[in-house]
């Protein structure tokens, strides 16, 4: 399944290459109409697959996780735009979450992030219902950052939910 992508950034396990539209946008689109990325982002995706990709990308990094052994996309990693904290985020596809890598791709993205844009530190957040996902942070050496708390409108319920943000330093 070689596409030719620039490769970012790898490890034993897994790499972050080149966001490909032709190939990924499907893939990306899917992982937005499913209902437990949409809970771990407080959002409703809505829009077909063709409003979906005419809407520009606003991202300093937009890279597709890509499993070394078969060359398989298992999600999504991306960086906040320029000017902007630096907020890293990822969202894996249904079929291979529970499996670690997403603790695996997230410490890579983190650590390609910190190098590649010269960043002195990196912050990323979950919502207090995703325990999942504070697990990963953690794991990827991120710390609470209590004064970045957001207080927010669940997107269903309209009920009040807290997104926790964290930070990771460069050592």
């Amino acid at each position: 399944m070689n596409r030719n992508r620039k490769i970012y950034f790898k490890n034993n396990l897994l790499s972050l290459a080149e966001y490909c539209p032709a190939f990924d946008d499907h893939d990306y689109y899917g992982c937005w109409q499913d209902a437990a990325t949409q809970d771990g982002y407080n959002y409703k995706m809505r829009g077909s697959l063709e409003e979906f990709r005419a809407r520009p990308a606003r991202t300093r990094l937009l890279a597709v996780i890509i499993r070394n052994e078969d060359e398989e996309p298992v999600g999504i990693v991306s960086l906040s735009p320029e000017g902007t904290l630096p907020d890293l985020a990822i969202m894996l596809y249904k079929p291979y979450r529970g499996k670690r890598y997403g603790t695996n791709a997230f410490a890579l993205a983190a650590q390609y992030c910190l190098e590649a844009f010269s960043l002195d530190c990196l912050y990323a957040g979950c919502y207090e219902t995703n325990e999942i996902s504070r697990k990963m942070l953690k794991a990827c050496g991120f710390v609470p950052n209590p004064d970045g708390d957001l207080q927010e409108v669940h997107y269903l319920t309209g009920e009040p939910i807290t997104q926790h943000d964290y930070i990771l330093h460069r050592n």
